[in-house]
Protein backbone atom coordinates (compact mmCIF):
# COMPACT_ATOMS: atom_id res chain seq x y z
CA UNK A 1 0.00 0.00 0.00
CA UNK A 2 2.84 2.37 0.78
CA UNK A 3 4.46 1.54 -2.55
CA UNK A 4 1.23 2.20 -4.45
CA UNK A 5 0.67 5.49 -2.59
CA UNK A 6 4.19 6.64 -3.44
CA UNK A 7 3.71 5.76 -7.10
CA UNK A 8 0.43 7.72 -7.14
CA UNK A 9 2.19 10.74 -5.62
CA UNK A 10 4.94 10.56 -8.26
CA UNK A 11 2.55 10.46 -11.23
CA UNK A 12 -0.45 12.45 -9.93
CA UNK A 13 0.42 15.54 -11.98
CA UNK A 14 1.45 13.67 -15.13
CA UNK A 15 -0.62 14.64 -18.17
CA UNK A 16 -0.42 13.71 -21.83
CA UNK A 17 -0.81 16.07 -24.79
CA UNK A 18 -2.37 15.15 -28.16
CA UNK A 19 1.04 15.57 -29.76
CA UNK A 20 2.59 13.11 -27.30
CA UNK A 21 -0.21 10.65 -28.09
CA UNK A 22 0.51 11.01 -31.81
CA UNK A 23 4.25 10.46 -31.28
CA UNK A 24 3.57 7.41 -29.11
CA UNK A 25 1.34 5.90 -31.80
CA UNK A 26 3.74 6.62 -34.66
CA UNK A 27 6.71 5.00 -32.94
CA UNK A 28 4.89 1.64 -32.68
CA UNK A 29 5.83 -0.53 -35.68
CA UNK A 30 2.75 -1.26 -37.77
CA UNK A 31 3.01 -5.01 -37.27
CA UNK A 32 3.23 -4.53 -33.47
CA UNK A 33 0.25 -2.22 -32.99
CA UNK A 34 -2.30 -3.54 -30.46
CA UNK A 35 -5.47 -5.30 -31.58
CA UNK A 36 -8.71 -4.11 -29.98
CA UNK A 37 -11.65 -6.47 -29.56
CA UNK A 38 -15.09 -6.15 -31.13
CA UNK A 39 -17.09 -3.22 -29.78
CA UNK A 40 -20.70 -2.05 -29.77
CA UNK A 41 -22.48 1.28 -29.53
CA UNK A 42 -25.76 0.82 -27.67
CA UNK A 43 -28.79 3.08 -27.24
CA UNK A 44 -31.75 2.61 -24.92
CA UNK A 45 -35.20 3.96 -24.10
CA UNK A 46 -36.26 3.61 -20.47
CA UNK A 47 -39.66 3.61 -18.81
CA UNK A 48 -39.64 3.75 -15.00
CA UNK A 49 -43.14 2.98 -13.70
CA UNK A 50 -44.05 5.22 -10.75
CA UNK A 51 -45.75 4.09 -7.53
CA UNK A 52 -49.12 5.65 -6.70
CA UNK A 53 -49.40 8.50 -4.15
CA UNK A 54 -51.07 5.99 -1.80
CA UNK A 55 -48.05 3.64 -1.96
CA UNK A 56 -45.70 6.58 -1.35
CA UNK A 57 -47.70 7.60 1.72
CA UNK A 58 -47.65 4.03 3.08
CA UNK A 59 -43.84 4.12 3.07
CA UNK A 60 -43.67 7.58 4.67
CA UNK A 61 -46.05 6.44 7.43
CA UNK A 62 -43.97 3.30 8.04
CA UNK A 63 -40.74 5.29 8.33
CA UNK A 64 -42.43 7.72 10.74
CA UNK A 65 -43.54 4.78 12.92
CA UNK A 66 -39.98 3.43 12.95
CA UNK A 67 -38.63 6.87 13.91
CA UNK A 68 -41.19 7.24 16.72
CA UNK A 69 -40.37 3.77 18.08
CA UNK A 70 -36.66 4.66 18.23
CA UNK A 71 -37.26 8.06 19.87
CA UNK A 72 -40.13 7.16 22.22
CA UNK A 73 -39.40 3.55 23.12
CA UNK A 74 -35.60 3.46 22.80
CA UNK A 75 -35.81 0.86 20.02
CA UNK A 76 -32.55 0.11 18.18
CA UNK A 77 -32.21 1.97 14.89
CA UNK A 78 -29.65 -0.58 13.64
CA UNK A 79 -32.00 -3.51 14.34
CA UNK A 80 -34.78 -1.67 12.53
CA UNK A 81 -32.44 -1.21 9.55
CA UNK A 82 -31.61 -4.92 9.48
CA UNK A 83 -35.32 -5.79 9.61
CA UNK A 84 -36.77 -3.22 7.21
CA UNK A 85 -34.15 -1.46 5.08
CA UNK A 86 -34.01 -2.33 1.39
CA UNK A 87 -30.51 -0.94 0.82
CA UNK A 88 -28.33 -3.96 -0.08
CA UNK A 89 -25.16 -1.99 0.65
CA UNK A 90 -25.89 -1.30 4.32
CA UNK A 91 -28.78 -3.52 5.48
CA UNK A 92 -26.53 -6.20 6.99
CA UNK A 93 -24.53 -3.49 8.81
CA UNK A 94 -27.57 -1.99 10.48
CA UNK A 95 -27.77 0.78 7.87
CA UNK A 96 -24.26 2.06 8.67
CA UNK A 97 -22.22 4.34 6.41
CA UNK A 98 -19.31 6.68 7.03
CA UNK A 99 -19.39 9.54 4.52
CA UNK A 100 -17.89 12.91 3.64
CA UNK A 101 -19.17 15.62 1.32
CA UNK A 102 -17.13 14.01 -1.48
CA UNK A 103 -18.61 10.53 -1.06
CA UNK A 104 -20.41 9.55 -4.26
CA UNK A 105 -23.89 9.48 -2.76
CA UNK A 106 -27.12 11.16 -3.88
CA UNK A 107 -26.90 14.94 -3.31
CA UNK A 108 -30.20 15.12 -1.42
CA UNK A 109 -29.04 12.29 0.87
CA UNK A 110 -25.78 14.13 1.69
CA UNK A 111 -27.45 17.52 2.14
CA UNK A 112 -29.90 16.12 4.70
CA UNK A 113 -27.24 14.04 6.46
CA UNK A 114 -24.97 17.07 6.95
CA UNK A 115 -27.87 19.20 8.21
CA UNK A 116 -28.46 16.90 11.21
CA UNK A 117 -26.95 17.01 14.71
CA UNK A 118 -25.55 13.98 16.54
CA UNK A 119 -28.39 11.71 17.66
CA UNK A 120 -30.94 13.45 15.43
CA UNK A 121 -33.17 11.47 13.07
CA UNK A 122 -34.34 13.06 9.82
CA UNK A 123 -37.87 13.27 8.53
CA UNK A 124 -38.61 10.80 5.71
CA UNK A 125 -37.27 12.10 2.41
CA UNK A 126 -37.16 10.90 -1.17
CA UNK A 127 -34.27 10.11 -3.54
CA UNK A 128 -34.15 8.17 -6.80
CA UNK A 129 -33.83 4.96 -4.74
CA UNK A 130 -36.92 5.41 -2.55
CA UNK A 131 -37.65 6.98 0.83
CA UNK A 132 -35.10 7.26 3.66
CA UNK A 133 -34.64 8.27 7.25
CA UNK A 134 -31.14 9.00 8.60
CA UNK A 135 -29.74 8.83 12.12
CA UNK A 136 -26.42 10.66 12.64
CA UNK A 137 -24.34 8.77 15.19
CA UNK A 138 -21.08 10.72 15.17
CA UNK A 139 -19.72 13.90 13.59
CA UNK A 140 -15.94 13.86 13.13
CA UNK A 141 -14.99 17.13 11.43
CA UNK A 142 -15.95 16.68 7.78
CA UNK A 143 -16.92 13.02 8.24
CA UNK A 144 -20.22 11.57 9.43
CA UNK A 145 -21.01 8.16 10.90
CA UNK A 146 -24.66 7.52 10.16
CA UNK A 147 -27.29 4.85 9.85
CA UNK A 148 -30.17 4.96 7.41
CA UNK A 149 -33.23 2.98 6.42
CA UNK A 150 -34.38 2.82 2.81
CA UNK A 151 -37.84 1.60 1.86
CA UNK A 152 -39.14 1.59 -1.70
CA UNK A 153 -42.83 2.09 -2.47
CA UNK A 154 -44.34 -0.85 -4.29
CA UNK A 155 -44.99 -0.39 -8.00
CA UNK A 156 -48.23 -2.10 -8.97
CA UNK A 157 -48.34 -4.85 -11.55
CA UNK A 158 -50.64 -2.58 -13.56
CA UNK A 159 -48.04 0.22 -13.62
CA UNK A 160 -45.38 -2.24 -14.80
CA UNK A 161 -47.73 -3.62 -17.45
CA UNK A 162 -48.56 -0.08 -18.61
CA UNK A 163 -44.85 0.73 -18.92
CA UNK A 164 -44.26 -2.37 -21.01
CA UNK A 165 -47.27 -1.62 -23.21
CA UNK A 166 -46.04 1.94 -23.81
CA UNK A 167 -42.62 0.67 -24.89
CA UNK A 168 -44.28 -1.91 -27.17
CA UNK A 169 -46.17 0.93 -28.83
CA UNK A 170 -43.04 3.11 -29.14
CA UNK A 171 -41.10 0.17 -30.64
CA UNK A 172 -43.76 -0.43 -33.29
CA UNK A 173 -43.92 3.25 -34.22
CA UNK A 174 -40.13 3.35 -34.69
CA UNK A 175 -40.34 0.25 -36.92
CA UNK A 176 -43.18 1.90 -38.90
CA UNK A 177 -41.02 4.98 -39.45
CA UNK A 178 -43.13 7.47 -37.46
CA UNK A 179 -39.96 8.63 -35.68
CA UNK A 180 -36.37 7.49 -35.16
CA UNK A 181 -35.02 5.72 -32.11
CA UNK A 182 -33.14 8.90 -31.11
CA UNK A 183 -36.30 11.00 -31.42
CA UNK A 184 -38.23 8.47 -29.33
CA UNK A 185 -35.50 8.51 -26.65
CA UNK A 186 -35.64 12.31 -26.48
CA UNK A 187 -39.43 12.47 -26.25
CA UNK A 188 -40.37 9.36 -24.26
CA UNK A 189 -37.40 8.02 -22.24
CA UNK A 190 -37.48 8.54 -18.46
CA UNK A 191 -33.68 8.43 -18.16
CA UNK A 192 -32.36 11.99 -18.32
CA UNK A 193 -28.69 10.83 -18.49
CA UNK A 194 -29.20 9.31 -21.96
CA UNK A 195 -32.36 10.78 -23.51
CA UNK A 196 -30.69 13.98 -24.76
CA UNK A 197 -28.01 11.94 -26.55
CA UNK A 198 -30.40 9.77 -28.56
CA UNK A 199 -30.42 7.19 -25.77
CA UNK A 200 -26.70 6.46 -26.30
CA UNK A 201 -25.07 4.64 -23.40
CA UNK A 202 -21.68 5.77 -22.07
CA UNK A 203 -19.01 3.34 -20.95
CA UNK A 204 -18.31 4.08 -17.26
CA UNK A 205 -14.65 3.14 -17.73
CA UNK A 206 -13.76 5.92 -20.17
CA UNK A 207 -17.10 7.70 -20.89
CA UNK A 208 -16.84 6.82 -24.58
CA UNK A 209 -19.79 5.28 -26.42
CA UNK A 210 -17.87 2.06 -27.19
CA UNK A 211 -18.36 -1.17 -25.22
CA UNK A 212 -15.78 -3.88 -25.84
CA UNK A 213 -17.57 -7.24 -25.84
CA UNK A 214 -14.99 -9.01 -23.68
CA UNK A 215 -15.15 -6.26 -21.02
CA UNK A 216 -18.89 -5.51 -20.97
CA UNK A 217 -20.97 -5.80 -17.83
CA UNK A 218 -22.45 -9.33 -18.04
CA UNK A 219 -26.00 -8.07 -17.42
CA UNK A 220 -25.79 -5.58 -20.30
CA UNK A 221 -24.11 -8.16 -22.56
CA UNK A 222 -26.93 -10.65 -21.99
CA UNK A 223 -29.49 -7.99 -22.92
CA UNK A 224 -27.93 -7.06 -26.27
CA UNK A 225 -25.85 -10.05 -27.39
CA UNK A 226 -28.47 -11.41 -29.81
CA UNK A 227 -29.43 -8.07 -31.37
CA UNK A 228 -28.56 -7.47 -35.01
CA UNK A 229 -27.47 -4.03 -36.19
CA UNK A 230 -30.33 -1.52 -35.92
CA UNK A 231 -32.70 -4.19 -34.56
CA UNK A 232 -34.80 -3.01 -31.61
CA UNK A 233 -35.29 -5.35 -28.66
CA UNK A 234 -38.65 -6.12 -27.15
CA UNK A 235 -39.17 -4.47 -23.72
CA UNK A 236 -36.81 -5.96 -21.13
CA UNK A 237 -37.54 -5.76 -17.40
CA UNK A 238 -34.46 -4.71 -15.45
CA UNK A 239 -34.20 -4.92 -11.67
CA UNK A 240 -31.70 -2.46 -10.21
CA UNK A 241 -29.07 -4.36 -8.19
CA UNK A 242 -28.27 -1.21 -6.20
CA UNK A 243 -31.74 -1.06 -4.74
CA UNK A 244 -33.47 1.24 -7.20
CA UNK A 245 -36.91 0.55 -8.70
CA UNK A 246 -37.45 -1.87 -11.58
CA UNK A 247 -37.77 -0.42 -15.08
CA UNK A 248 -38.45 -1.51 -18.65
CA UNK A 249 -35.97 -0.83 -21.47
CA UNK A 250 -35.74 -0.99 -25.24
CA UNK A 251 -32.22 -1.58 -26.60
CA UNK A 252 -30.72 -0.95 -30.02
CA UNK A 253 -27.19 -1.65 -31.31
CA UNK A 254 -26.51 1.55 -33.25
CA UNK A 255 -23.00 0.65 -34.38
CA UNK A 256 -20.72 -2.35 -34.40
CA UNK A 257 -16.93 -2.33 -34.66
CA UNK A 258 -15.25 -5.63 -35.47
CA UNK A 259 -11.93 -6.69 -33.95
CA UNK A 260 -9.28 -4.48 -35.54
CA UNK A 261 -5.72 -3.25 -35.33
CA UNK A 262 -5.38 0.06 -33.48
CA UNK A 263 -6.30 3.10 -35.55
CA UNK A 264 -5.26 6.57 -34.39
CA UNK A 265 -8.56 8.12 -35.52
CA UNK A 266 -10.94 5.40 -34.28
CA UNK A 267 -9.15 4.44 -31.08
CA UNK A 268 -7.71 7.74 -29.89
CA UNK A 269 -9.02 7.36 -26.32
CA UNK A 270 -7.49 3.90 -25.88
CA UNK A 271 -4.18 4.99 -27.43
CA UNK A 272 -4.19 8.02 -25.14
CA UNK A 273 -4.53 5.71 -22.12
CA UNK A 274 -1.62 3.55 -23.31
CA UNK A 275 0.53 6.63 -23.92
CA UNK A 276 -0.27 8.02 -20.47
CA UNK A 277 0.53 4.68 -18.83
CA UNK A 278 3.92 4.56 -20.58
CA UNK A 279 4.68 8.15 -19.52
CA UNK A 280 3.79 7.34 -15.93
CA UNK A 281 5.95 4.21 -16.00
CA UNK A 282 8.89 6.18 -17.41
CA UNK A 283 8.47 8.86 -14.72
CA UNK A 284 8.48 6.25 -11.93
CA UNK A 285 11.55 4.58 -13.45
CA UNK A 286 13.45 7.90 -13.54
CA UNK A 287 12.44 8.62 -9.93
CA UNK A 288 13.78 5.20 -8.89
CA UNK A 289 17.07 5.72 -10.72
CA UNK A 290 17.44 9.11 -9.03
CA UNK A 291 16.84 7.86 -5.47
CA UNK A 292 17.98 4.26 -5.45
CA UNK A 293 21.70 5.06 -5.14
CA UNK A 294 21.36 6.96 -1.85
CA UNK A 295 18.63 4.80 -0.30
CA UNK A 296 19.41 1.97 2.10
CA UNK A 297 17.80 -1.26 0.88
CA UNK A 298 17.94 -4.52 2.81
CA UNK A 299 17.90 -7.63 0.61
CA UNK A 300 17.88 -11.07 2.24
CA UNK A 301 20.75 -13.40 1.35
CA UNK A 302 18.42 -15.87 -0.33
CA UNK A 303 17.27 -13.17 -2.76
CA UNK A 304 20.58 -11.45 -3.52
CA UNK A 305 21.25 -13.61 -6.58
CA UNK A 306 17.95 -12.69 -8.23
CA UNK A 307 18.03 -10.73 -11.49
CA UNK A 308 16.42 -7.44 -10.42
CA UNK A 309 15.15 -4.90 -12.93
CA UNK A 310 16.47 -2.17 -10.61
CA UNK A 311 19.76 -1.92 -8.79
CA UNK A 312 18.50 -2.95 -5.35
CA UNK A 313 21.70 -4.84 -4.49
CA UNK A 314 24.76 -2.59 -4.18
CA UNK A 315 28.31 -3.87 -4.07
Amino acid sequence: MLSEKMQQDIVKEIEITPEEVRQFYNKIPEDERPVFGAELEIAQIVKSPEPTPLENQKVIDKLNRIKADVLDNDASFSVKAILYSQDPGSKSKGGFYSITRKTGFDKTFKDIAFSLQEGEISEPFKTAFGYHIILVEKIRGQELDLRHILIQPEVSEKALADGRAELDSIRQKIIDGEFTFAEAALNFSDEKETKFDGGLLRNPQDFSSHFELTKMDPALYNQVRNLKDNEISFPILEEDQRGGPSKYKLFKVTNRFEEHKASFAKDYTKIQELALTEKQYTTIKKWLELHIEDTYISVSDVNKTCAFANKWVKE
